[in-house]
């Protein structure tokens, strides 16, 4: 029995409440890949999640990675609560749940050196909380990650445009030694509004166990990409992600109104 959460106009999660191992997204599929060679050397390793959703990928640690420890930050109880009833997450999980935002979370209650993966899950193309992408949030994530620590984002931009995802690359490179980049479609380059994870780590990171599916940008090609416009650093006190993102809306409103599918 496979559920969605659907939130504002996008779904964010499909979870099959009977097998907490189903992942549907791309993303998910890249997460996994990941976080693969870490879990090897570590089972026992702590993800701290931004973002709850639908909690299908606490849930799938859960099930694959019994010694872990896992902490979720979700601003809207309201979201925690309809993953208990509907989404297959047990009111006795040991999946660790803060309704609290994710920025005060890492500010108040991590400690330096306390997680191995931090995920990122808190975007989409109409609403990104501008808070979580600055230069200051990812020192805040460093500051809380392991020396072979691993902070996996997605975020959806278009890559006619690709304002955002330039910004944030940008953004995270003045943090993390390594910064890759894998769109969730092969056709990323045409499509009005794609998914993107952004993998960043202090260390080389292992890609040794990716999908097929989930292939990084190469250098040339994200090198090419980055040279597109000058470099944005998004900082608290600039961080005009609304404006980045207006043409990725745009492009959504316009496929919307004429595609008769949609309609």
């Amino acid at each position: 029995t496979v559920r969605q959460l659907l939130l504002d106009r996008l779904v964010h999660s499909y979870s099959d409440i009977d097998d907490p191992t189903y992942l549907a997204y791309g993303y998910e599929h890249a997460y996994d890949g990941l976080m693969r060679p870490l879990a090897a050397r570590k089972p026992d390793l702590s993800a701290l999640f931004i973002g709850g959703g639908g909690y299908t990928f606490p849930r799938y640690m859960e099930a694959t990675l019994p010694q872990s420890r896992l902490v979720v930050a979700e601003i809207d109880p309201g979201v925690t609560e309809a993953a208990h009833l509907w989404l297959g997450l047990s009111r006795d999980t040991r999946i660790e749940t803060h309704n609290l935002d994710a920025r005060n979370f890492l500010a108040w209650y991590c400690a330096e050196d306390e997680y191995d993966i931090v995920f990122g899950d808190a975007f989409n193309d109409f609403s990104v909380p501008y808070h979580l992408t600055t230069l200051e949030f990812a020192r805040l994530v460093d500051r809380t990650l392991r020396d072979d620590g691993l902070y996996l984002v997605n975020i959806i931009d278009g890559a006619r445009h690709g304002h955002f995802l330039r910004a944030f690359v940008h953004t995270l490179r003045q943090v993390f030694a390594y910064v890759v980049v894998i769109p969730s479609s092969s056709s990323w380059e045409s499509a009005a509004r794609t998914t993107f994870v952004l993998a960043a780590s202090q260390r080389p990171l292992d890609l040794s166990d990716l999908p097929e599916s989930a292939r990084p940008l190469s250098d040339e090609d994200l090198s090419r990409i980055l040279a597109m416009e000058p470099p944005l650093i998004l900082t608290d006190d600039y961080v005009p992600v609304d404006n980045l993102m207006a043409p990725v809306v745009e492009d959504s409103f316009f496929t919307i109104t004429l595609d008769p599918d949609i309609m």
